[in-house]
């Protein structure tokens, strides 16, 4: 059991509020980080990750959360980024957000220009793929989501999941390749 999923499992065991420190703690930065690549605003996404945590305060049952909440927090700093591009008819490309939360903690100044060179690569030849296809990976590799999780985020088949994701790394795979 992951560390996340025992903090949820233990919703039953601790006090509400200890409860929600520990989600809190555990899943704020990356969320944070998430919301950012999705709306390309690092203080807009702070906002919404706010809002998901005050719904999730508001619940009148959490414990129908029980082994979900991750997924649950995802899904819905999702769907407010959603609503916010609706609400603003402009969408911002994934590569925009990308050099808002983009930073190296490569100590040489070289190591740091070789790993940019290499994220610059992986970011172009990741925004060549379908949008749906760029949130799995990053979702996959970047937020360590597990496939039912991803499948809960975005309304998928944890089938559908693998197969997208698979094929995400062999449009990625083939594209590296070629470069080579």
């Amino acid at each position: 059991m992951t560390g996340g999923a025992s903090r949820e499992a233990g919703m039953n065991q601790q006090p509400p509020a200890a409860w929600l420190t520990d989600v809190l703690a555990e899943h704020e930065a990356p969320l944070v980080r998430y919301a950012t690549r999705l709306s390309g605003n690092a203080d807009r996404a702070r906002d919404l990750v706010q809002e998901a945590f005050a719904r999730l305060c508001a619940e009148e049952d959490p414990s129908r959360l029980n082994g979900h909440v991750r997924a649950w927090l995802y899904r819905t700093v999702r769907h407010r980024v959603i609503d916010e591009h609706r609400k603003e008819h402009r969408m911002q490309s994934l590569e925009q957000a990308e050099e808002v939360c983009c930073t190296s903690r490569e100590p040489s100044p070289e190591g740091a220009l070789e790993l940019r060179e290499v994220a610059g690569q992986v970011a172009s030849y990741l925004a060549g793929l379908p949008a749906r296809e760029q949130e799995i990976v990053r979702l996959k590799f970047q937020e360590d989501l597990s496939y039912r999780e991803i499948g809960e985020v975005l309304g998928l088949s944890v089938s559908n999941v693998g197969f997208l994701l698979h094929t995400a790394i062999k449009k990625l795979r083939a594209r590296m390749l070629a470069t080579e």
